[in-house]
């Protein structure tokens, strides 16, 4: 899981930094965190990079722009990610429905409050759907359940669970948004969930269902750093 912390206090950001390495510990959860000290940190790599997050804890009186702009403008760009606003008053709260946080905490946050709030997240992706317009209408498919995505003439084949779902589109419309859910891109023409890889040789890679998927030779080596770095994660299949 991909979390960012957006805290100008050090006191806070040490307590919280913690706090998440005890989660860590006590669920053996693998967690990526990165840190920033102003609003106008996060904002810039959400304008002028790929990168997303998971999760953002954001406190609402940063120095600069405040934590409500952050999110407003955060929200524009990422439709997915879980905010969660830090603050030592709940004076805030009804707008933050405005920008769809999940839940405020306040300070100084407990342990026990911080650990059933990542599990509630942590299940929430697992039971993320993708929505596909295919000519019957549009259809959910589980996203843990996609074992790959594969692009041919124009259109879109999404396999999952022994069936295959089609729609006219680009991968390009996909592969960011999937990027942080442990998909990758091997080939231009493919996508693939990560849980389902099997074998992983030269130029291709064999799934778990006997798929045998290319690799190109310019994503050999990000493929192949991907993929150990995701069996690092102890089996966490959406850390």
């Amino acid at each position: 899981m991909n979390i960012a912390i957006c805290e100008d206090e050090e006191l806070y950001q040490q307590m919280l930094l913690k706090q998440l390495n005890n989660y860590q510990e006590q669920c053996h959860k693998k967690l990526m965190i990165e840190w920033f000290k102003s609003g106008e940190e996060l904002m810039e790599i959400y304008r002028y990079s790929s990168h997303r997050f998971d999760v953002v804890f954001l406190d609402i009186k940063l120095e600069g722009v405040n934590g409500m702009e952050v999110a407003k403008k955060i929200r524009e760009m990422d439709q997915q990610v879980e905010l969660i606003f830090l603050t030592s008053l709940m004076e805030y709260a009804i707008e933050g429905y405005q920008v769809n946080a999940l839940r405020y905490l306040l300070k100084p946050i407990q342990q026990g409050q911080l650990n059933e709030l990542l599990e509630l997240i942590e299940s929430k992706r697992k039971e993320e759907v993708l929505t596909i317009s295919t000519k019957f209408g549009q259809k959910k498919i589980l996203l843990k359940d996609i074992t790959y995505i594969e692009s041919k003439q124009r259109k879109l084949y999404f396999y999952s669970n022994q069936e295959v779902d089609r729609m006219y589109g680009k991968m390009g419309e996909f592969a960011a948004s999937l990027a942080k859910k442990n998909f990758f891109r091997p080939h231009q023409s493919y996508l693939v969930q990560l849980e389902f890889v099997k074998e992983l040789k030269k130029d291709h890679l064999i799934l778990v269902d006997g798929s045998v998927i290319p690799v190109s030779k310019g994503n050999a080596k990000s493929f192949k750093a991907a993929f150990f770095d995701y069996l690092s994660q102890d089996g966490d299949s959406y850390g």
